[in-house]
């Protein structure tokens, strides 16, 4: 029994004996033969693995490119319809503020010399009538505040058309802006008086005032004086806004005109 337990213990320790060095080195070898032989395929699927994924990209860049192109024409559409929208209002109310301000120019000639200008009481109360009136421009801004509140302002690729772009509707906002203290001053100040001292209806063949000589002491009003003077400074201000933005309207136009064109 003692023989057989000391047969099995050398038995297990010379199955414990570590590989002799040259079969330690065939395993290696081995091991060297198949990277040696595989890393060719390894290679390959690597590089198929790499060039798929960027096939992929390229594909989903050149889909996202095209949708932003064509949604980038839609906005220049737009923005050209709006900007010639906006230069015919322009017209408009540069036309309308040169007769309000024909007409407050011949009220200040009478109150600075009122022996070479002949007014009658009705052409008075005609030219107060004009110079109460507020022309007023409202730019359509609808598609440009929808390019900064979506964040599409990166389609829009050319710089000189996006520093015109905020240009022109920086102007705007100006012209709003005095637009919006015009009418706060008109209706304060400017309304208020000439509502009551003069006749505002369209029919224009009431008097001046009660007297044989309606007109008189008119030129030395001082009230009178101030109140036209300045609605005729505010419109002055508001002319020189207009034709600022009419310029830069003609450029901004010019400039989408040629992208939309395509040049």
């Amino acid at each position: 029994m003692e023989e057989s337990i000391k047969e099995s213990e050398m038995l297990s320790d010379e199955s414990a004996v570590p590989d002799p060095p040259a079969h330690a080195a065939e395993k290696k070898h081995r091991i060297s033969d198949l990277i040696k032989n595989m890393w060719p395929a390894y290679l390959i699927e690597i590089f198929v693995i790499i060039l798929g994924i960027s096939i992929t990209l390229a594909l989903e860049e050149w889909r996202d490119s095209g949708r932003e192109n064509h949604l980038e024409n839609i906005y220049l559409k737009n923005l050209l319809t709006d900007v010639e929208t906006d230069l015919n209002g322009l017209a408009n109310s540069t036309a309308a503020t040169h007769k309000l301000l024909d007409r407050g120019n011949e009220l200040l000639l009478f109150i600075r010399n009122p022996e070479h200008i002949n007014l009658t009481g009705t052409q008075v109360n005609a030219d107060v009538r004009a110079i109460i009136e507020r022309p007023k421009f409202i730019s359509s801004d609808a598609t440009f505040s929808d390019l900064k509140s979506s964040g599409n302002l990166h389609l829009i690729k050319d710089i000189q058309l996006k520093n015109l772009l905020f240009a022109y509707y920086s102007i705007t906002q100006n012209i709003r802006d005095n637009q919006d203290a015009e009418q706060q001053a008109t209706i304060a100040l400017s309304g208020a008086y000439f509502l009551k001292h003069f006749s505002l209806n369209d029919r224009g063949n009431e008097p001046l005032r009660n007297g044989q000589n309606e007109l008189a002491g008119l030129e030395n009003n001082v009230e009178f004086a101030n109140n036209v003077l300045l609605r005729v400074s505010n419109r002055n201000e508001l002319l020189a806004i207009y034709e600022r933005a009419d310029s830069l309207a003609i450029q901004l136009k010019s400039e989408l005109v040629k992208k939309t064109k395509g040049e």
